[in-house]
Parts: structure tokens; sequence; C-alpha cells
């Protein structure tokens, strides 16, 4: 089994794809642990982190307002990340940190549950354990935001639809190649291998720069056919001032998950 490859755009800063080629086992769509409108209760430590894990994968994690977290995970391999896998869940943020229940998604399609906790969340750091199946892996990251990074500069920017409206082009993470087209006004069309799918992409309303997308996929051959998921997209500019990136990441119900990486 391949692995989906995700180019690192800095030296220190492990993005969530900066051009996507090979394939995993990770089935294509978007899911119920979707990005969310609302305010941040807590407010304050939303945002990007990127670190390592005691297992030693690298990881990138968003915390969305609503404290949704969605987090992507792979092996370093010079300028590349072998991604082996997506977790998501919905935590909660209090005095003693960040917890979430999440379900993580390896490239194998062996759907796991487990608790993602941060004893260490302050806005700067986001250092704690994930728990699976009595396994215990333990992470220590930092915040992007502010970093040269478009997306950590622009995260707290509200998303424009006129910056993804158009076609784009670009892989699942079992390596299918898929084409989606946003009018602008954030209605979604989309194919891939012979499976269609509509939708629509809005900016989120916590004015944060990331839109919540809901797809609904036809029938036969698509591989959850005629239901609708929900899920995140971000656009930002890759370092080299000149190519915009477009991910969307999320769920299939509690089945697989997956990221359309697409750049243009």
């Amino acid at each position: 089994m391949s692995k989906n490859i995700l180019l690192l755009c800095s030296l220190s800063l492990i993005l969530i794809g900066c051009g996507a080629s090979n394939n995993s086992n990770v089935s294509g769509g978007s899911g119920n642990n979707g990005g969310g409108s609302g305010v941040n209760s807590t407010g304050g430590n939303q945002g990007i982190y990127s670190g390592m894990a005691s297992s030693g994968d690298t990881y990138w994690a968003i915390i969305l307002p609503d404290d949704k977290l969605f987090g992507i995970y792979g092996t370093a391999n010079g300028n590349q990340l072998l991604l082996d896998g997506m977790i998501t869940g919905q935590g909660t943020e209090n005095s003693s940190g960040y917890t979430a229940s999440v379900t993580d998604f390896p490239y194998t399609g062996a759907v796991k549950s487990g608790t993602f906790s941060a004893t260490d969340f302050t806005g700067v750091s986001l250092n704690g354990t994930l728990a699976e199946d009595g396994t215990m892996t333990t992470f220590t990251g930092t915040s992007v935001l502010g970093s040269v990074w478009d997306y950590g500069t622009t995260f707290q920017t509200p998303a424009s639809l006129s910056s993804i409206s158009g076609t784009w082009t670009g892989t699942l993470l079992d390596g299918m190649t898929t084409t989606v087209t946003i009018s602008s006004t954030g209605s979604v069309t989309g194919s891939s291998s012979g499976c269609s799918f509509t939708g629509t992409a809005v900016p989120d309303s916590s004015r944060t720069n990331f839109f919540d997308v809901s797809l609904t996929f036809g029938g036969s051959p698509c591989t959850f056919p005629n239901q609708t998921a929900n899920g995140i997209g971000v656009e930002y500019l890759l370092s080299d001032g000149v190519t915009n990136q477009l991910l969307v990441a999320g769920t299939v119900g509690n089945s697989a998950g997956t990221v359309f990486a697409a750049e243009r």
C-alpha cells in the first residue's frame, strides 16, 4: 500500500499539502465532523499547529473557533510528507487544556477511535497525548499563526469565495484524480472516477479563514452513493508567492476520511 505524498513548503513548517501525488487506501469524501459555525466560547487558542509525535510522525492540526479538530500525520522524507492518515473530532477547551473525542482514519483504512488531550495548550504550543486502543502517543507542537506560511498569517481573516471560485483539479488520498468547480456563489460540482457530486462551500460565520463544505454524492459508482457529507476547506498562497492551494478535509460518517489537495 502506498501513501499519498504531500510536499513540505519550508524547512521548519510542515503543511497539509503543497502538491499531492501517489495514493493510499483512505476513501475519498468529506464528513460529518466538518467545520461548523459559531464563536469559540473559550476564545483564544484556536489556530494552526505543527509538530512531532512519539510515533515518529509529523503532524499538522487546525483547531476551529468552535473547538473542532482536524489533523493529518505522516512521515517526513526530505521535502515530502508521506501521509499516514487524518484525525478529526469535537473538542472542548477549558482551564486544564484541550480534549477531543476523535476518529482516526489511517491510510490503511482501519478506522480507530480515541482521545486527543492537550495539557499544554496556550495558543503558542500544543503538547499532549493521543490515546487509541490502549496505545498512548505523545506529541509536541507549536502554533504557526503569524508565520511565513500565508495561511498562518491569514487564519484570522474572513474567508472569501472569490479566492476559491473556478475549477480545481487535484487528488484524493486514494490517489484518484478529482475535478471540482466552485461558482462565485459557492455552488460546488465535481467528479472523481465516474462519481459525480454537488454541494456548497460557504465562508464560516466565525469570520476566520476557512469554508464549511457540504457535498452530496451521486449513485453508483460512488463509494458512498446518495449520501451527504460535510467538512472544511482552506485556501492559501504557497511560499512561491504564485501558486494557490485548495484543501478540503473531512469524513464520511465514521467510515472514511480524506484530504482533497489541488493547486492552480
